[in-house]
């Protein structure tokens, strides 16, 4: 890691106090869904943000969803922790030129990430979305950091360069600077106390074979959701088929992806 990333990473301000509560209620079995609610509405942006993840075609609801109240007494609190974390994006200035992406190309990868995942695990395995969730919607912030630092150093053609001599995205992120963008993101949701089981599966969403138990079948699943959903937020049929073989080799459920599958793709 470059001297100037690792800098880039310790000067990230802490979480918002407002994501911070939410955590905490998340973690207290003895909280209620009202307690998760009125931690939402008092920030407003944070309510106004939740509210048109809910409302996105992506996620298929007959009806429009017109409060916090209506949105967890509906999806729950798992659901809407997972919403609420994904609104920590907002907080960071996106630049991905050094990728050759724009900010809109990487929020629609978020996006459709975030909703694939909530697609799959909401019904069949709604125990992992309070870790998997998060994590599919987060997993590629290192590459805002990861760009931000090759700008402030100019060497943004490099992983353009490394790209276009054949590496790969993660193998391009360390050519450029040591490590690839889900290290990066670790090490910043480390500084902010996040979940040590989440930070283990972003780490190992390369290579699940690292971990093992539950957490190698988290990792494994974002695994797949980061090979469906390409940087720029597209699905094409070749990276369906690349995350089908992880599915197979894993054993995950593919009726299950195939369904959220077409449900996202529908929309």
């Amino acid at each position: 890691m470059t001297t100037t990333l690792a800098k880039n990473i310790k000067q990230i301000p802490p979480l918002p106090d407002t994501i911070q509560e939410i955590n905490r209620i998340h973690k207290d079995e003895n909280s209620t869904l009202e307690d998760m609610q009125h931690a939402i509405e008092k920030d407003p942006l944070l309510t106004a943000e939740i509210l048109r993840i809910v409302n996105s075609p992506m996620y298929g609801l007959k009806s429009t969803v017109t409060s916090i109240k209506q949105a967890v007494s509906l999806l729950g609190k798992d659901t809407i922790k997972t919403f609420a974390m994904s609104s920590v994006v907002n907080s960071f200035t996106i630049d991905l030129s050094p990728y050759g992406m724009t900010a809109q190309e990487f929020s629609k990868a978020c996006d459709m990430q975030l909703a694939l995942t909530v697609n799959w695990l909401a019904r069949r395995k709604p125990t992992l979305l309070p870790i998997v969730g998060p994590a599919s919607f987060l997993v590629d912030l290192g590459r805002v950091i990861i760009s931000q630092t090759l700008i402030e150093d100019e060497k943004e053609s490099i992983i353009e360069q490394a790209l276009l001599s054949g590496e790969d995205i993660a193998s391009a992120e360390k050519t450029a600077c040591g490590v690839q963008a889900t290290d990066v993101t670790a090490t910043l949701f480390y500084n902010w106390n996040f979940d040590p089981e989440l930070i283990h599966i972003i780490r190992y969403s390369d290579d699940p074979e690292g971990t093992h138990g539950e957490e190698r079948e988290m990792a494994a699943i974002l695994k797949v959701i980061r090979e469906t959903v390409m940087p720029n937020g597209e699905i094409t049929e070749d990276s369906i088929a690349v995350a089908k073989d992880t599915i197979e080799e894993f054993n995950l459920d593919l009726e299950g992806y195939e369904r959220a599958l077409d449900r996202l793709l529908d929309n």
